[in-house]
């Protein structure tokens, strides 16, 4: 198979950008719908008899004895696994500088950030590694790392995809999603993987038809939030500008509510930090992964962590912790809780007037890493209108839109919940006025 060989010969060329952590040996002989496909597997989804370390030193040597459902539905239908992508532990970082095995730099300036945490299957699909990556997305991790490096990155509907076998992070916000360059490709893969899963107790059977739909553009109704241009730079919200106009449709700029934009960090840190406390309170040590000599459970687990686990996941960790106490639960967990139904009540009301939501991927193109590292680089209401397709769970893609100053940022879309095959075919007809029009 020649594209196999040069999927392997890439991978092997561009090792010095650390998002392959390890290869896969399989060489595919099913017939099948996806056998001229070959894909790259986040860190964090099974392989059964390979290892999957999450991006973690505590797991470095953790084979995995099954395969997660998407893999297993993956190579039943011919595709070829070639690797695990290299990410930020367990999910957590958003940057792809918190993997316990090394930074992973962007594809177009390595002193640029790749975003996360799914950096690794961002920096693979851009570099023409595979055809496609499986990635996770909590509160932007596909779709922000998809817009630093010029690829597509799509999060469907919670519970098309399912998570078993996925180790998680935060499961009420996690969804496990896709990179490719081509819209073909994620169509006939989400025919294959977008199926009910008996062992995942929240997998859906929304009896997706993934085929494109010739959609009349000058009919549908899109909207931009009013608060996503605050402190966006005059070059980016020009191209976003230039980018909205090419559309032939009707287009309404409304207010989502400043005080709400403003909550969605903290809200999405409470409830994402405190879920991943409770993900990993069996990583002590006991039953699989690295382990300390100690006297006791306590020593063993405490010696363990505080030897594997890295600074960035003992930061949330404690967060996490403070934040389920029997002090504060009531007040910030619960209290949280009830915020993110507000905003799900807001971007309700939004979607039944209109068809799809429209905005940055990212605030800006990738950041340096060393502003990021000394906290120059912050996130603003523009990056923060992402996390609320993982709040709602509504399906959310992110294309190419253009470049400045010579590097990548993409526009992102939105839609109602388990109109995923809607959202594809406009994202295929806008992304092909944008390349016709902002030479991309």
């Amino acid at each position: 198979m020649i594209k196999l060989e040069f999927y392997r010969k890439n991978i092997e060329s561009n090792k010095n950008k650390n998002f392959i952590l390890s290869n896969i040996e399989y060489n595919s002989k099913k017939d099948g719908p996806l056998n001229k496909y070959c894909y790259i597997i986040k860190d964090n989804i099974s392989m059964k008899d390979t290892v999957t370390t999450a991006g973690s030193l505590f797991l470095k040597d953790y084979v995995s004895p099954y395969d997660a459902t998407v893999v297993k539905l993956l190579n039943d239908a011919g595709a070829i696994p070639l690797a695990k992508s290299n990410m930020d532990e367990f999910g957590m970082g958003g940057t792809g500088l918190y993997s316990g095995f090394g930074y992973v730099t962007n594809a177009y300036d390595e002193n640029c950030i790749s975003g996360g945490s799914s950096s690794g299957s961002a920096i693979a699909t851009a570099l023409y590694c595979c055809d496609f990556a499986l990635g996770t997305d909590t509160g932007d991790s596909i779709r922000k790392p998809a817009s630093f490096n010029a690829v597509i990155g799509y999060k469907p509907s919670y519970g098309l995809i399912s998570r078993f076998g996925v180790i998680p992070y935060s499961p009420s916000l996690d969804h496990v999603g896709l990179f490719s360059r081509k819209f073909k490709i994620l169509f006939d893969v989400m025919n294959v993987i977008a199926k009910k899963d008996e062992k995942d107790y929240s997998s859906q059977d929304a009896n997706i038809d993934f085929t494109f739909k010739n959609i009349d553009l000058s009919k549908i109704k899109f909207v931009v939030l009013n608060e996503m241009y605050e402190g966006i730079s005059d070059e980016i919200k020009e191209l976003f500008e230039k980018t909205i106009s090419l559309l032939p449709s009707k287009l309404s700029k409304v207010d989502f509510g400043k005080e709400l934009i403003e909550i969605i960090p903290s809200i999405y840190k409470i409830i994402s930090y405190s879920e991943a406390v409770s993900c990993y309170q069996s990583f002590s040590g006991m039953t699989f992964g690295e382990k300390e000599k100690g006297n006791s459970f306590e020593e063993i687990a405490r010696k363990t962590r505080s030897e594997y686990l890295g600074t960035e996941i003992k930061r949330r960790f404690t967060i996490g912790t403070y934040c389920t106490s029997f002090e504060n639960y009531e007040q910030m967990f619960l209290k949280s809780k009830k915020i993110r139904t507000l905003i799900n009540n807001r971007i309700e009301k939004i979607l039944n007037e209109n068809h799809f939501l429209i905005s940055l991927s990212s605030s800006t193109t990738a950041p340096k890493i060393n502003d990021v590292k000394s906290g120059k680089y912050n996130d603003i209401y523009a990056d923060n209108i992402l996390q609320i397709a993982n709040f709602s769970g509504y399906p959310s893609i992110t294309i190419p839109m253009g470049k400045i100053n010579g590097m990548p940022i993409g526009i992102n879309v939105t839609s109602r919940l388990n109109t995923d095959d809607y959202l594809l075919s406009f994202a295929k007809l806008f992304s092909k006025l944008i390349k016709e029009n902002n030479n991309v």
